[in-house]
């Protein structure tokens, strides 16, 4: 299970939507996508510690994405943080940090570890490349496929130890009383949860490719129908839609909603005529990604 909390899905301007600012939350492993002006606060107010953050990956440097950022790295400071914080963005993201500690007088009792992508056993973050007017990029946040074996199988077949099922489990062919067992034959491989985050884009193919059968798919929707919205760099809702109805995904969240929409309800409509299973992500509301049934 992996809870996605919209902690400001606004865009451009403070909104009572919030700036954008999305937290993915997977066993202990907080990881904050953006961080628009207020986003510190928004997540004390509700409970959501920034202090238990290990990754911050920006999209790109328009203010209403990385604005929040100095001020959180301070706060952690002043908190008294040990734990080393990694950081992944455009390339200005490093020269941004860095300048506004030493222009600030700041310094920070932790090591902030800029890093281009994210690996451990578990899970495993990327970037993709979007289509904005400046450097950007979306990220994929992946589980790793877990392999199990069929232990039941092997039990009608009479097949117990405990060492030719570790054998099994690494992949390995292994012979019992002259049968050969394949792996192949016994392991079960139940599919990590993958979700992807666009930040600001237009409607592209570079994403599409990328975000192809994701789980859950939170793509730019600034605009319900502006034919200046590609210019932009934005998209419409219903472009939002015909990414995650090509990318055969499997939920739509509609972000970054200009606050000119005091009602989301037409940007929603007019992406469910494309894309059925599609939502708004409502600021401070939370998703919650989870295994499919067997």
């Amino acid at each position: 299970m992996i809870l996605t909390y919209f902690i400001g899905s606004g865009g451009g301007v403070p909104n009572k939507r919030g700036l954008p600012a999305i937290l993915v939350r997977r066993e202990g492993f907080d990881a904050l996508f953006d961080c628009g002006e207020g986003t510190q606060w928004r997540m004390m107010e509700h409970g959501l510690s920034f202090m238990r953050l290990k990754l911050i990956a920006i999209t790109h440097m328009h203010a209403d994405h990385v604005l929040g950022l100095p001020g959180m790295i301070a706060s952690m400071s002043m908190y008294g943080r040990k734990e080393p914080l990694l950081v992944m963005g455009p390339s200005e993201i490093k020269d941004f940090i860095e300048d506004t500690i030493k222009r600030t007088h700041f310094r920070s009792t932790f090591e902030i570890r800029f890093i281009e992508k994210y690996e451990d056993e578990n899970i495993r973050i990327v970037p993709f490349p979007t289509c904005h007017t400046i450097e950007s990029q979306g990220y994929i946040f992946e589980e790793k496929d877990k392999i199990n074996i069929d232990a039941e199988k092997l039990k009608k077949e009479g097949i117990t130890d405990w060492k030719v099922i570790r054998k099994l489990k690494r992949g390995e062919r292994v012979e019992v009383n002259g049968k050969v067992l394949l792996p192949e034959d016994y392991l079960i491989v139940k599919q990590g949860i993958k979700i992807a985050y666009t930040g600001d884009t237009a409607p592209c193919e570079k994403v599409i490719s990328s975000v192809r059968n994701v789980d859950l798919l939170i793509h730019d929707s600034t605009f319900l129908d502006e034919k200046e919205a590609h210019e932009y760099g934005h998209s419409n809702s219903i472009d939002a839609a015909t990414v995650a109805l090509k990318a055969n995904v499997k939920r739509l969240a509609l972000f970054h909603i200009s606050s000119r929409y005091e009602n989301t309800d037409e940007l929603l409509a007019n992406a469910k005529k494309i894309f059925k299973k599609t939502f708004v992500a409502e600021p401070l509301s939370y998703y919650i990604v989870n295994y499919p049934k067997e």
